[in-house]
């Protein structure tokens, strides 16, 4: 014959686990995660200032023209800095303003020099003697959740230019 036996949880006369649900430790454990969860979200913002500069850079190498390269470099950071990842990260503004292009030219084992030429400049590409280049800078401010003050965050991303001969357009 089985016996039915009662298992309880808990012994009545047994005092131990009252640490474990007292308030100040669900006081404690509580101010741990949200610091977590602060310095993920600063991670994130870090992270994602990064991508943006890197892809904008991308699209701004592949344009015809320097007009071309300005305004994808703008949308493709727009579409990174406004999403999900921006918000979480806390990065401010949340538009394409911090983004800044520049144009470089690098001679054969030399180094880069700048080459920003106004619109409808008239220039002259040696592709035998340098090598072009985009730099894409990128400044923000990122407030990570929960956190009372932002961070200065920049950075900077550099691409080949593929069609050097719209560099003045």
């Amino acid at each position: 014959m089985h016996r039915a036996s009662k298992i309880s949880s808990r012994d009545k006369n047994k005092k131990g686990g009252v640490l474990a649900e007292s308030p100040l430790a669900f006081f404690v454990m509580s101010l741990v995660i949200f610091f977590m969860i602060s310095m993920f979200s600063l991670l994130c913002g870090y992270a994602t200032l990064n991508f943006a500069c890197s892809a904008a850079a991308r699209e701004a190498g592949a344009s015809q023209t320097k007009t071309g390269a300005r305004a994808a470099m703008q949308r493709v950071g727009a579409a990174i800095l406004t999403g999900p990842l921006g918000a979480f990260g806390g990065i401010t503004p949340r538009n394409p303003s911090g983004l800044a292009l520049r144009t470089f030219r690098v001679p054969d084992g030399g180094s880069p020099e700048p080459y920003d030429l106004g619109v409808g400049a008239n220039v002259q590409v040696d592709q035998k003697i340098y090598s072009y280049t985009y730099v894409v800078d990128a400044t923000y401010s990122i407030q990570p959740i929960l956190f009372p003050f932002s961070f200065q965050a920049k950075a900077q991303s550099t691409c080949a230019v593929e069609h050097p001969e719209g560099i003045g357009l």
